[in-house]
C-alpha cells in the first residue's frame, strides 16, 4: 500500500527521532486475495495468470499472438523483449493489483504501464470484450516502441509522446469496430452541440468522449486521407515539437482546418436523423434528468408509483427514490460509498430490484466479494447481508414472484459468468449454467416458470452479439426467444407476463422493442447447441426510434415502460406512455437458420508448446537517479536514489546513498546510505529498512535550528486496510542519534526509541482543486525516549479532522480541526503559516511544540472558463474555483501566547491535474484576536485544497 512506501522514503530522507510534519490520508488498495500466481509463455508474451483462471489466460494467449500479428504489420516494428500480460478473472481482482501505486476505478478495462512495459487486464466475463481490451493495450505497446524507434533513429530524445486522443483513439480504432455505444456518443455530442473540435481536445482530457473522438477522427483521415497517413504521423513524428505540426505537414491541414472539414461531415452524417428520429424527451417524460442514473425499478407503495434507481447524482453513488406522478427532488435511501458494507456499486453493470411486499435487493463491492442485500423500504431498515465464497462478482439480481428467491448472474474466480437461484430462506445457491458463454441481465417472469437473461451462446456471440434466452426453471432448459446478428439487452416483463420488453440494435441504435408472448409457437428442441434446449418464434415490435439509446428497461403497474437514455451527456430516466398499440416496426425473427454448432474461440494450441511456470519474483530497475547540488550554507551535496520491484509490484526495495562531505577528510563519515524493503503482497503491508545519515541539519522541527547530526539504525511498520476508508499504522524505530549544536554549545547523545499507532479514515470526495464531501480523520498517538542516556522523552499526540458538507454540486462548506501536541524532554516543534494553513502569516513563521488550528473555507465554483485568444495562440483555464475563508490559530511551547487568526478570500485553478495554483488576498487578525490588520496580504502559492 502507498502509505508503507511513504514510511519507507520518510526514513531516508529524514533522521528526525519524532513523526513527519506532514502526512496523507488516502483510501486504501486491499490485497484482500492471496494469489497463486503462474507464467504462460507464448513466442512473444511472459501470461502471469492465477490458476483459477488457466482457461482464460490461454485465449488471451491466443488472442494476444492474433494481435501481434496484424501490429506487427501495420506499425512495420519487431518488439525484441518479450511482452509481459498480467491477467486477472474479474474486476474486483484487477483492483487489487500492485503494478500501478494509484486506486483503480470501475471504468478501467485495463492499462499499459511504461516503466516495465506491463499490460494489465481483467476479465469481466466477456470474451469478446477481453480479445477487445488485450488488442488495445497492445497497440499501446507499439505506439510506444514506434515512437522511440523512430526518435532514436533521429537521435532525439525518447520522451515526447503524442496527445492522448491520438493514443486513444488509434487504441480503439484498431482494435475495435465502431459499435452503438460509440455511435450515441458521438450522436448526442453532435446533435446537442457539445462535441469538441480537434483544436480543443484538451477540455475533454482522459474521458471516453476523447476516446470516442478520437477514434472517430482517425477513421475519417483513413476514410478520406488513406490509412497509410496513420502511420505517417509515426514516421514524421521526430520533425515538429508539436503534434499539431507533425499533423499539419503530414495531412496538409492544421488542427482548425481540419475540424472545419471533420465536424461539417459530422453534421452531414448527424443532422438528417432528426427527421425520422427523436431525441429520448421528445417522445417519453423524463422523471429525473440530472447527472448518472441507472438500472430503474417501480414499486407501488400504497397509492404512491415509486421509481427507484442506482444514481450518482452530486459524486457519490448512491440508491435513490423519486415519486413518478411529480416533478419531485430524488431521495437518497441508501448512501454508497463512503462505509465498508457500501463500499461501491457497479455503476453501469448494476441492477436492483423490488419484491411485491416492498423489499429492495441490490448488490455492492464489500471487501474481497460482492454482497447483496435485502433492505425493506417500509421499515427503512437493513434486513440481511449474503456473500458467497464461490462468487466474485454480481452483475445483476431478479425477484421470483414470491419473493422467496433471488435469480442473478455472477463471475466465479474462474472469471466466468453464469446464473444462478440464490434461496434466501435456506441461504442455498443452485449453478443453472456452466459454461465460457457470457450470461447477464436476469429477469424472472410474473408467472414464475421463466427466467429471460441475455446471453452470447449463439454464433453471433463470437462478434459481441447478444440475444435473449429464457431458462425453464421446472425443465432446467434453455430456449431461445430473440436470435440474430444484432445485440439485445435489458428483458423486462410486464406486470401480467404478456409482453417482454428489451433493447435492441437492428437498425444499429439501441431502441426499445416488444413481444407477445401470449401465443407462444413452440418451434422445436435443439438439444447440445450452446447448451440450448429449445427455440420459439415471436414477432418483434419496434416502439421507438431515438437518436441515442435506451437502457435498463423496466414496467410500471399500469403497463408503462421506465427506461434510461442518455440525452446531452446525462444519463436520464424516463416514463413512456401509450407505445404499446402503434408500434413504429414490426420485424418477424426467422428461426429457420439457426446455426446448429457451437462457437469456441481458439487457444495456444499443443501442449508441448506451453511453458507453465511458476512465478517467482524476478526484480528489475524502476528508477535510479543522480543529482548534485550547491548550497551556500550546508555545501555540496551529492548522491543517488535506486528503486527495485519485481513485476507484479509486489514486493520492492529502495536505495538511497548520497555524500555531505565539504573537506576530503570528511568523505568516509558523511556517507549517508539507507536500504528499505517494502511488501504489499498480503493484506497487511509491511516495511523495514537500515539507514546510517550524517551531516549539518536545518530542521523546522528541531528545538536547536542548526546543529550536525550522525544518526543510524533501523525500523519496522505495519499498515493494515480494515477496508478501503479505514486503516490502521504502526511503527518503531531504533535510532542512535548524536547530535552536536552549531552555532551554540553543547551536545546532546541518545539511542532513539520512538513508537507510533494511527487510525486513520478517509471518504472524501474531490473536485479539481480539493475535497467537497465527506470525512477525513487522523489520530496518532507516539511516545519517543532515550533508552540509554535518558536524554530525550516526549510524547505525541495528532488529532486531525475535515468535514466537507456539500451545499450544491459545486459549492461545500469545508472546516478543519487540528490540534498537534508534543510534550517532554526535547520535544519536537509543529510549524505553520502560509497559504496551506494559518493564511496571511509567513510560510512556517509559527512554531511550537503545541499547536491548533482551525480553518474554515465556503467552496464555490467561479469562473467556469476563461480564455485569452492571441495571434500566434491562446491561453485556456477552467474549473477556476473561489472560496472564503477564516483561519485562527496558536503554537507555543511551555506557555501559551496569542491566539491568530486571518479572513478573506481566494481562487485556485487546476493545471494539468498535477497541480493547483492558489492566490489568498485578505486581512489578519493579530494582538490575540483583538485588531485586524490594516492593508490587506496577498499570497500566491501552489497546493490543494485542505
Amino acid at each position: 500500500m502507498r502509505k508503507v512506501l511513504k514510511i519507507s522514503l520518510l526514513f531516508f530522507f529524514l533522521s528526525s527521532d519524532c513523526l513527519s510534519q506532514w502526512y496523507y490520508f488516502g483510501r486504501n488498495k486491499v490485497q484482500y486475495t492471496q494469489f497463486q500466481w503462474n507464467i504462460l509463455t507464448t513466442e512473444h508474451f511472459d501470461i502471469y495468470y492465477h490458476p483459477e483462471m488457466r482457461d482464460i489466460a490461454e485465449r488471451g494467449a491466443y488472442f494476444a499472438e492474433e494481435a501481434y500479428a496484424e501490429l506487427q504489420e501495420k506499425f512495420n516494428i519487431n518488439i525484441l523483449n518479450k511482452i509481459p500480460l498480467v491477467f486477472y478473472s474479474s474486476h474486483l481482482y484487477f483492483q487489487q493489483t500492485n503494478t500501478t501505486s494509484g486506486l483503480i476505478p470501475e471504468g478501467v478495462g485495463g492499462f499499459f504501464e511504461f516503466i516495465k512495459g506491463r499490460v494489465v487486464i481483467p476479465f469481466d466475463g466477456s470474451i469478446y470484450q477481453f480479445r477487445h481490451v488485450i488488442k488495445h493495450e497492445l497497440v499501446h505497446v507499439f505506439t510506444l516502441h514506434k515512437i522511440q524507434r523512430v526518435l532514436k533513429d533521429h537521435r532525439q530524445p525518447t520522451e515526447k509522446m503524442p496527445p492522448l486522443w491520438f493514443t486513444e483513439g488509434l487504441a480503439e480504432f484498431w482494435s475495435t469496430k465502431w459499435d452503438n455505444q460509440a455511435e450515441m456518443l458521438l450522436r448526442d455530442a453532435v446533435l446537442n452541440n457539445y462535441i469538441v473540435p480537434l483544436s480543443e481536445m484538451d477540455r475533454i482530457l482522459g474521458t471516453f468522449l476523447m476516446y470516442k473522438e478520437g477514434q472517430n477522427i482517425l477513421e475519417y483521415i483513413a476514410e478520406k486521407y488513406g490509412e497509410e497517413k496513420i502511420l505517417l504521423l509515426f514516421e514524421n513524428f521526430w520533425k515538429a515539437n508539436s503534434f499539431e505540426k507533425v499533423f499539419e505537414m503530414t495531412i496538409g491541414k492544421n488542427y482548425k482546418q481540419f475540424d472545419e472539414e471533420w465536424l461539417y461531415h459530422l453534421k452531414k452524417r448527424y443532422y438528417p436523423l432528426l427527421k425520422y428520429s427523436d431525441p429520448p424527451s421528445a417522445v417519453a417524460k423524463p422523471i429525473v434528468d440530472d447527472g448518472f442514473s441507472m438500472g430503474p425499478v417501480f414499486y407501488r407503495n400504497n397509492d404512491k408509483g415509486e421509481i427507484y434507481f442506482v444514481g450518482n447524482l452530486t459524486g457519490y453513488t448512491n440508491i435513490y427514490k423519486v415519486e413518478i406522478g411529480e416533478k419531485a427532488k430524488p431521495k437518497v435511501i441508501i448512501e454508497g460509498e463512503r462505509t465498508d458494507k457500501f463500499e461501491s456499486f457497479h455503476f453501469f453493470k448494476t441492477k436492483i430490484d423490488v419484491s411485491k411486499d416492498g423489499k429492495l435487493a441490490f448488490i455492492t463491492k464489500s471487501g474481497d466479494h460482492d454482497a447483496i442485500h435485502i433492505y425493506d423500504l417500509k421499515s427503512e431498515k437493513l434486513l440481511e447481508t449474503f456473500q458467497f465464497n464461490s462468487l466474485v462478482m454480481i452483475t445483476s439480481l431478479s425477484f421470483s414472484p414470491d419473493g422467496r428467491n433471488l435469480a442473478l448472474s455472477a463471475i466465479d474466480k474462474s472469471g466466468y459468468s453464469d446464473l444462478y437461484i440464490f434461496d434466501i430462506e435456506s441461504g442455498t445457491l443452485k449453478k443453472l449454467t456452466f459454461d465460457f458463454y457470457d450470461d447477464k441481465e436476469v429477469a424472472w417472469s410474473p408467472r414464475g416458470d421463466k427466467i429471460a437473461f441475455v446471453s452470447d451462446r449463439t454464433i453471433f456471440g463470437k462478434d459481441g452479439k447478444y440475444n435473449i434466452f429464457l431458462y425453464d426453471v421446472k425443465d432446467d432448459k434453455i430456449n431461445y426467444l430473440i436470435y440474430g446478428n444484432f445485440s439485445c439487452s435489458s428483458p423486462a416483463w410486464s406486470p401480467d407476463g404478456r409482453f417482454l420488453a428489451f433493447v435492441c440494435d437492428i437498425d444499429g441504435t439501441q431502441n426499445i422493442w416488444t413481444l407477445d408472448l401470449s401465443q407462444p409457437k413452440f418451434i422445436a428442441e435443439l438439444d447440445g447447441v450452446s447448451g440450448v434446449n429449445g427455440l420459439n418464434s415471436f414477432e418483434i415490435r419496434q416502439i421507438t426510434n431515438l437518436t441515442t439509446s435506451a437502457f435498463d428497461l423496466s414496467w410500471t403497474d399500469d403497463g408503462k415502460i421506465i427506461f434510461v437514455a442518455l440525452e446531452n451527456l446525462k444519463f436520464k430516466i424516463f416514463v413512456l406512455e401509450g407505445k404499446m398499440e402503434k408500434p413504429i416496426f414490426t420485424q418477424k425473427i426467422n428461426h429457420a437458420d439457426i446455426e446448429k454448432t457451437h462457437w469456441d474461440t481458439p487457444r495456444i494450441q499443443g501442449i508441448q508448446k506451453i511453458n507453465v511456470l511458476t512465478y517467482r519474483g524476478k526484480y528489475d530497475l524502476d528508477i535510479a537517479q543522480s543529482q548534485i547540488s550547491t548550497d551556500p550554507i550546508f555545501g555540496t551535496v551529492g548522491g543517488a536514489a535506486i528503486a527495485l520491484s519485481d513485476l507484479l509490484g509486489n514486493e520492492r526495495y529502495y536505495f538511497l546513498v548520497y555524500n555531505t562531505a565539504q573537506t576530503k577528510d570528511e568523505i568516509l563519515k558523511s556517507f549517508n546510505i539507507a536500504i528499505s524493503r517494502v511488501s504489499l503482497s498480503k493484506r497487511t503491508n509491511f516495511a523495514y529498512g537500515i539507514f546510517h545519515f550524517a551531516g549539518r541539519r536545518y530542521d523546522l522541527t528541531d528545538p536547536d535550528l542548526f546543529y550536525y547530526e550522525k544518526a543510524y539504525g533501523a525500523y519496522f511498520a505495519l499498515s493494515y486496510p480494515i477496508s478501503v476508508f479505514r486503516r490502521v499504522e504502526s511503527s518503531i524505530m531504533l535510532n542512535r542519534s548524536d547530535k552536536e549544536i552549531l552555532f551554540g554549545t553543547g551536545e546532546r547523545k541518545a539511542m532513539l526509541l520512538s513508537n507510533s499507532i494511527s487510525y486513520i479514515f478517509d471518504n472524501s470526495l474531490w473536485s479539481p482543486t480539493g475535497p467537497i464531501d465527506g470525512k477525513r480523520f487522523n489520530l496518532t498517538l507516539a511516545w519517543t525516549t532515550d533508552v540509554q542516556f535518558s536524554n530525550v522523552n516526549y510524547y505525541t499526540v495528532i488529532f486531525d479532522y475535515r468535514h466537507y458538507l456539500r451545499l450544491s454540486l459545486r459549492s461545500a462548506y469545508a472546516v478543519r480541526l487540528m490540534l498537534f501536541y508534543n510534550e517532554g524532554k526535547e520535544a519536537r516543534r509543529w510549524f505553520m503559516g502560509g497559504s496551506w494553513d494559518l493564511r496571511g502569516y509567513e510560510r512556517w513563521s509559527i512554531r511550537g511544540k503545541k499547536l491548533w488550528l482551525v480553518s474554515q473555507e465556503l467552496r464555490f465554483p467561479f469562473i467556469d472558463k476563461f480564455e485569452i485568444k492571441f495571434p500566434f495562440g491562446g491561453i485556456f483555464i477552467g474549473s477556476i474555483r473561489g472560496a472564503f475563508f477564516f483561519d485562527s490559530g496558536s503554537a507555543w511551547d511551555n506557555k501559551y501566547r496569542e491566539t491568530l487568526g486571518s479572513f478573506g478570500f481566494g481562487i485556485r485553478f487546476n493545471i494539468g491535474g498535477v497541480l493547483v495554483l492558489r492566490y489568498d488576498v485578505g486581512k489578519r487578525i493579530e494582538n490575540n484576536f483583538s485588531q485586524v490588520q490594516r492593508s490587506f496580504f496577498h499570497q500566491f502559492f501552489f497546493g490543494w485544497d485542505f
